[in-house]
């Protein structure tokens, strides 16, 4: 039965996607079985990310209106990872109870299912949200950004999403900028936020590549080594909270 996380953020920009691709990577690298599921209708990104969206016949769309079987659907990264694309028009069904039967076709199957939310706190967030066993809420090091995210949990928790299934990512996060002031530090975000820590990301460049095809962080890379700990504490792990 597959652990089911919806990763969101309050606002745009905040390399969500990203973040999503390189968790989900992490743990296929960890021997884990991973379903990436695009969320953001109309707006889908993960397809290109993984290289694979000169393959895109059909998407989970397709599989909620009975127009293909759940296999049909599936991109395969490799082995053990497998991307399912978001549609680019709204289901007219698609509500929490249908996209629970939909991860229920895929759930027996997968270690982890891990659902990419578009920005915000609106409906579609909400659906994904209350599909799964913990939601990542993603903020970058700034006053906007953290205030964001502290609006995401608190609509979260009114939805009747219990704060413990609550977790804060913070990403391109740069110990210069915090040093000269221009960025907030770790226990200023968590002070904003309301939020328990999962993990930091720190700002590298090298982190688009992984946008290309065949084109991965290198192994000793900071930020490579920063999302292995994060999907270590996914699979239970103790591990340090630090850069």
């Amino acid at each position: 039965m597959a652990h089911i996380l919806t990763v969101l953020s309050g606002k745009g920009g905040v390399g969500k996607s990203t973040l999503c691709v390189n968790i989900a990577m992490s743990l296929s690298q960890n021997g884990k079985r991973v379903l990436l599921i695009d969320g953001d209708i109309s707006l889908r990104s993960l397809d290109m990310l993984l290289g694979l969206d000169g393959m895109v016949l059909y998407d989970w769309s397709d599989v909620l209106e009975e127009r293909c079987d759940a296999d049909k659907a599936r991109l395969f990264f490799d082995d053990n990872l497998q991307l399912l694309p978001a549609p680019l028009e709204h289901p007219e069904n698609l509500n929490t109870e249908t996209f629970k039967a939909l991860l229920s076709q895929y759930s027996e199957s997968y270690d982890y299912i891990i659902i990419d939310s578009p920005a915000g706190v609106g409906e579609l967030p909400l659906i994904y949200a209350k599909c799964a066993h913990n939601c990542l809420v993603v903020a970058t090091p700034d006053n906007v950004s953290a205030r964001s995210a502290c609006v995401a949990g608190t609509e979260l928790v009114k939805a009747g999403i219990n704060d413990n299934r609550l977790f804060l990512i913070i990403n391109r996060f740069d110990s210069f900028a915090v040093r000269t002031s221009k960025y907030l530090n770790i226990d200023e975000i968590i002070n904003i936020t309301y939020l328990q820590l999962l993990g930091i990301i720190p700002e590298d460049k090298r982190i688009m590549y992984t946008s290309v095809k065949d084109i991965e962080l290198p192994k000793s890379c900071k930020a490579k080594i920063c999302f292995n700990n994060i999907a270590g504490r996914i699979m239970g792990k103790e591990i340090p909270l630090n850069l």
